[in-house]
């Protein structure tokens, strides 16, 4: 790459109309340093890449938008808490193109919605999820208090005493599930084997029935149901309208008509076929090639005497 051609890519390149008079490069251009983001730089307005915090439901469509989905924002400043600023992010919906407004929180360090949308909350019970419950700030300040630990110590006991057999059992069970760490791998290498020899299997049953899809083991159940469903279809009411249109025919052939006897004494007059002739002929006393003369001889008489005719 020449010298200018790395200059131009670096966009370091000064035309020969600058001189330092002029300003930087941007400013001698016209153009801000932010290209297409600062455009609303004028009224405060800065256009960045915002990412949003948590999953929030849409205002316009009530779809739901992850968190961490990002945004073309507009970041302004919309007031201070103490010496702290205040910023608001606009930006439109992917699912909808709907206005949503967030702002910043210092005093409580969160994001809150202004406009455009809900957060949304995942409350969970923690028996339920089976989790511990941190303590509060209230009793983590309590709990440094002597006279309030030494109330509550008795409490604290007895909950420890009640714990530690399930705690102790818990031990036992993960230290006899992983001390043999070579059995474990093996097991599961196996388990894995065998998962891979049955879709195997599965895809080619399917692929000789000419399916693309891997079938699932057979059951009972499934054969029962398949056995009871009937689908419609026109093949028995067809079959039927056939065979009474059979058993409603004559069992006599149709006499031919006067037009198929016509064309059947044309195909004979055009053969020129005697009827002795051929019945000689099938019994074996004329040959093929007198009968082919006499044939042609009939057929040469007959010629003059159209001739005449005419």
């Amino acid at each position: 790459m020449s010298s200018l051609a790395a200059a131009r890519a670096d966009n370091f390149y000064y035309p020969p109309e600058w001189s330092p008079k002029k300003g930087g490069l941007n400013k001698f251009h016209g153009q801000h340093a932010l290209r297409e983001r600062a455009r609303k730089l004028d009224q405060g307005i800065l256009i960045i890449r915002f990412e949003m915090p948590f999953n929030i439901w849409c205002g316009g469509c009530n779809s739901m938008i992850a968190k961490g989905v990002r945004f073309n924002a507009e970041k302004k400043q919309v007031g201070n808490y103490y010496s702290t600023k205040i910023w608001s992010f606009t930006m439109k919906s992917p699912c909808c193109k709907h206005e949503i407004v967030i702002q910043t929180d210092p005093k409580n360090t969160e994001y809150v919605i202004i406009k455009g949308g809900e957060k949304k909350t995942e409350d969970f019970d923690v028996e339920d999820a089976e989790t511990l419950l941190l303590p509060a700030d209230e009793d983590r300040n309590k709990l440094a208090d002597p006279m309030y630990r030494l109330e509550h110590q008795e409490e604290d006991l007895r909950k420890k005493k009640e714990a530690e057999p399930v705690l102790v059992r818990l031990q036992r069970l993960s230290d006899s599930r992983h001390s043999d760490d070579y059995a474990l791998n093996r097991a599961l290498r196996d388990r894995l084997r065998s998962h891979k020899k049955r879709v195997a299997e599965e895809k080619s049953s399917a692929r000789k029935m000419g399916l693309g899809v891997r079938l699932l083991p057979p059951s009972a159940e499934d054969a029962a149901v398949a056995a009871s469903v009937k689908f419609a279809s026109k093949f028995e009411k067809s079959r039927k309208d056939k065979r009474a249109a059979i058993k409603a025919a004559s069992i006599f052939p149709e006499s031919s008509s006067s037009a198929s006897k016509g064309k059947l004494d044309l195909a004979l007059k055009a053969r020129n076929i005697k009827a002795s002739t051929a019945t000689a002929l099938m019994a074996g006393r004329v040959k093929s090639s007198s009968w082919q003369s006499a044939g042609s001889a009939s057929s040469r008489t007959r010629m003059p005497v159209l001739a005449a005719r005419k």
